[in-house]
């Protein structure tokens, strides 16, 4: 039976271990599913786990030597990658499924699976530029799926609705006619 909704969530999030004190931690998105319940959406939604993302669908829009480092990073046990920015070692996997919720989301709206789609994740990504993490963020997860689109001849456009500007996914998409993006966001927050 097809679910008006899909909600493409990571059961194992918490492998992406930040402490409880930290701003981004695993009671964000734990409250985010928990308010789908409490809405009482339950049976509307088909809960999916999603795939991982592959090394080469993460270098669409990252660096490959940014993308192995943070493999690298995160399999010698992790640590900070700046001021906000911390990998377990957890966080490789967690975070490639987080960018691969996206792109299960897309594939489940083209195939019409379902009429609505959620990427519901972590580690988050609109910070993430394409060398760099930055902002709590390891990979740009709607830059990876916005740019699976664009190599499947799609025109794109991406509305951040964050209190923060997403730099990383304006940076990734500046010149590039096929995607358009919006950030409405509270100036001059983070990132400036």
């Amino acid at each position: 039976m097809r679910a008006p909704i899909a909600v493409f969530s990571d059961p194992e999030q918490d492998g992406h271990d930040t402490p409880a004190w930290h701003p981004e931690n695993k009671t964000r998105l734990d409250a985010s599913l928990a308010g789908i319940h409490e809405a009482g959406l339950d049976d509307a939604v088909e809960w999916r786990i999603p795939e991982l993302a592959s090394v080469d669908d993460l270098a669409r829009v990252h660096d490959r030597t940014y993308v192995e480092a943070i493999e690298s990073f995160c399999a010698n046990g992790g640590g900070n990658l700046d001021a906000d920015t911390t990998a377990t070692p957890g966080s490789w996997l967690t975070a490639r499924r987080s960018a691969g919720a996206v792109l299960g989301a897309i594939d489940a709206l083209r195939n019409d699976e379902c009429d609505v789609a959620f990427a519901a994740g972590r580690p988050p990504g609109h910070h993430a530029v394409p060398d760099r993490a930055m902002g709590f963020c390891l990979f740009n997860n709607a830059a990876v799926g916005a740019a699976a689109l664009v190599e499947q001849g799609e025109r794109v456009a991406i509305v951040d609705w964050d209190v923060h500007h997403g730099n990383g996914t304006q940076d990734i998409f500046y010149d590039d006619p096929n995607v358009l993006y919006v950030s409405t966001h509270e100036s001059p927050l983070y990132p400036g």
